[in-house]
């Protein structure tokens, strides 16, 4: 027989007259408002490096923090053009944009516009794959491209059509790619995708991300999907109500999801919710990314917010 109890974030088990300490997962379950230099602008997107978060969103904004309670605006190399994902891989930053802008930076300080193919479209997602060993763009119009070092791209055929892809995430030897019209591709290559069915019917699926041994998707109206292989999905129980779902980050064992009208909930299995006070009140949460112990959410109006252990 076995007794459980919780002290801090310590649990406690007994069994048979032996005692182990089980830490538990940081959940992300209190927030608090950071100041922002953002000012009314909304942010549209947050990553971090494991040293410096990056924070990017309309205006052509772009912030660094070390700290996520101190922020620096940085020149971001898009005018006033929007920015609307950034990302952090192979020890480079990524970013993308509308009017199919995309800059890179090593440090997260001084960006670098590149060529890129989406020509108009707006650019709303990264992935790297190291066993096909190429990096992958997606965005409006169904749009995607690959490249090989980040500087040169090249367009190829999504499944979506004219669909917008809103966003993409990738294993050693997967991606997955998501957007309107509940559509789901994957690809074992970069190259060539296969749709799914994703289970959102024809509901937008805005977010897509891997966890432990489980994807995470979601979208439109509250809706949430899980799968362990990326090709068979089931709709779970949200929390979100009819509330759009933006965003899904997972680090160390806890999921945190975000969207409209403030929602913020957290999973350890990625099929039961909670939800938590955002402290964003009615304002739409854009993005979150989840550390082992923090968490940063980011919305409309500028604001920002921090979770911590």
């Amino acid at each position: 027989m076995a007794l459980e109890w919780k002290l801090g974030n310590l649990m406690i088990i007994a069994q048979h007259g032996i005692y182990n300490a089980v830490e538990i997962p940081f959940t992300a379950s209190s927030w608090a408002q950071q100041s922002s230099p953002f000012g009314s602008s909304n942010i549209n997107d947050v990553t971090h490096s494991g040293t410096l978060y990056v924070a990017v969103g309309n205006d052509g904004k772009l912030a660094t923090s070390t700290n996520a309670t101190s922020w620096v605006l940085r020149t971001s190399s898009f005018g006033i053009t929007g920015i609307q994902t950034v990302a952090y891989i192979n020890n480079t930053f990524l970013a993308g944009g509308d009017s199919g802008k995309i800059a890179t930076s090593a440090d997260g300080i001084t960006w670098v516009q590149k060529t890129s193919p989406f020509l108009t479209s707006s650019i709303s997602g990264f992935a790297y794959s190291s066993t096909a060993g190429l990096y992958v763009a997606v965005g409006a119009n169904g749009k995607l491209a690959t490249s090989t070092d980040t500087t040169s791209w090249t367009l190829r055929t999504s499944s979506f059509g004219t669909s917008y892809i809103y966003d993409v995430t990738a294993t050693n030897n997967l991606y997955v790619a998501v957007g309107q019209s509940g559509k789901l591709a994957t690809s074992s290559d970069g190259i060539t995708w296969t749709l799914r069915t994703s289970s959102f019917g024809v509901t937008t699926i805005y977010s897509v991300i891997k966890g432990g041994s489980v994807y995470v998707a979601t979208g439109q109206n509250g809706k949430l999907a899980t799968s362990e292989d990326a090709t068979n999905w089931a709709q779970q129980t949200s929390s979100f109500g009819s509330s759009d779902i933006l965003d899904v980050s997972y680090n160390s064992d806890a999921y945190v999801a975000c969207g409209n009208s403030g929602t913020i909930a957290t999973s350890f299995s990625g099929s039961a919710w909670t939800q938590r006070n955002s402290t964003f009140g009615l304002t739409n949460i854009n993005s979150v990314v989840k550390l082992a112990n923090s968490a940063v959410a980011v919305g409309g109006s500028g604001k920002i917010a921090l979770a911590t252990a």
